[in-house]
């Protein structure tokens, strides 16, 4: 392990944008992204192999938070330099507990990260970005 970086990820973000952003700018390579916090908005996806696309389920927060209990996932620094992202969450209402791969989330009202840097190159493992 190389360092551990905490984030503080501002009301009204968007996570994949803002984490992208702040990858290249810190120039980190490749890591784990834990978290906790809240969103307003998600956009939660559900794999279907024989398709090979994504199911995805939009949810609202309405007049409260949809609370992030868990944010788990990489991300990786290609070598064209773009940055690969892959989150899943479980989140949670006053009524329900919703998980699976995050596609989209907006801030409300902030998301507590670590950026865990790894000295591993994920692209040889996770070849398939």
């Amino acid at each position: 392990m190389k360092n551990i970086i905490p984030v503080k990820m501002p009301e009204k973000s968007v996570v994949h944008d803002f984490l992208k952003e702040f990858i290249l700018t810190h120039n980190l390579r490749n890591g784990v992204i834990i978290g906790i916090g809240g969103l307003e908005y998600a956009e939660i996806g559900y794999y279907n192999p024989s398709t090979r696309t994504y199911s995805i389920r939009k949810l609202n927060a309405g007049e409260t938070t949809l609370e992030v209990t868990s944010l788990l996932g990489n991300y990786i620094v290609k070598q064209d330099g773009s940055v690969s992202i892959h989150l899943h969450a479980t989140l949670a209402t006053q009524d329900n507990v919703v998980g699976g791969h995050l596609v989209k989330g907006v801030v409300l009202p902030f998301l507590e990260v670590f950026l865990i840097e790894l000295d591993e190159d994920l692209l040889r493992v996770f070849n398939h970005r």
